[in-house]
């Protein structure tokens, strides 16, 4: 092409999108995207290295020209990417607590608001499933917030009463929430979903609090759904809180689930796996691993992009 002009996307449809970037006097680069998030499409197209593309301005050549482009790690998202990972807890320390563990945890970018948290309190087992507002980059550092502001209210959890450390969590973001608006420009305020389990492996008795967060209870006669509340305040979060407790000893797995899994949409972007999709998953479990739903998920989602942060994490008792 002898067209000059900046590198320019179109929108082409709500998922289809041309993106042409030019890599010469008289050379362009086209880009059909009908699968990769615009975004990290275009972060990756701004670190090609244009000069690993030979010049064959003036040559003549019956073949094809084959470009493989060189990409140059961005170190800052690669420390972004580290520092997001410290706060997730070993895969080995939760799994030692129980029968069997796994996890699924896919983030909508490189980092996102997804994270679930671990601790050990006496004879009590404590696990978390946290949904931060906000994606990518913007998710990531509520995450980080909010895993501190979790680790402060567990260190007063007596064992007696788990959605009274869920109340302080959300104490102690409100109180974040007013020292920032006080003391900036910004009057935006961070939140998050959570899913709270307690095993306390004495009684044999587990309690689940949430805020959003749903659960699937799977015993030898079948599945149970334990519905959560949206929150819509924070100012009266008891109210939002929902609770429950059932004994260890019939249940064979339990499931918490973020709702960006419920929330994708299939491979034609026409329907989504809903709550439903993500009970039948758990109702036809072939492996208790993560594995086995990596693999259901990306059936349904097909070539589709992801929409939301993703976290699923089972349990086996």
């Amino acid at each position: 092409s002898k067209t000059k002009f900046d590198n320019l996307t179109v929108q082409l449809t709500d998922e289809s999108s041309l993106i042409i970037k030019s890599i010469g006097d008289s050379k362009h680069l086209v880009i059909h995207n009908k699968r990769e998030n615009t975004t990290l499409l275009n972060n990756f197209l701004k670190e090609v290295d244009i000069s690993a593309i030979s010049d064959t301005k003036g040559q003549k050549s019956d073949k094809k020209e084959v470009v493989t482009p060189v990409l140059k790690p961005d170190l800052k998202m690669m420390d972004a990417v580290r520092i997001q990972k410290l706060i997730i807890p070993r895969f080995e320390d939760i799994k030692k607590e129980f029968k069997n563990f796994f996890v699924v945890h896919e983030q909508q970018d490189v980092v996102g608001g997804d994270f679930y948290w671990y601790s050990r309190k006496g004879n009590q087992t404590l696990l978390a499933i946290v949904d931060c507002t906000g994606h990518s980059v913007e998710g990531a550092m509520t995450s980080m917030i909010c895993n501190s502001l979790l680790n402060q209210a567990s260190s007063d959890f007596n064992g007696d009463n788990v959605s009274e450390l869920l109340k302080n969590f959300y104490t102690q973001l409100l109180k974040y929430n007013k020292t920032t608006s006080e003391t900036t420009d910004y009057n935006y305020g961070i939140g998050a979903e959570v899913g709270l389990f307690s095993f306390n492996h004495d009684k044999g008795i587990v309690s689940f609090c949430t805020t959003g967060i749903s659960a699937v209870i799977k015993r030898e006669n079948g599945i149970e759904h334990l519905k959560a509340k949206k929150v819509i305040s924070y100012e009266n979060i008891q109210q939002s809180i929902t609770q429950t407790s059932f004994p260890m000893n019939d249940v064979v797995g339990i499931y918490g689930f973020t709702d960006g899994l419920a929330d994708q949409f299939d491979a034609d972007d026409k329907k989504k796996l809903g709550t439903r999709g993500v009970l039948k998953m758990i109702e036809d479990e072939e492996n208790f691993d993560a594995e086995y739903y990596l693999s259901e998920i990306n059936k349904w989602k097909g070539d589709n992009i992801q929409y939301d942060d993703i976290t699923l994490v089972g349990i086996a008792m």
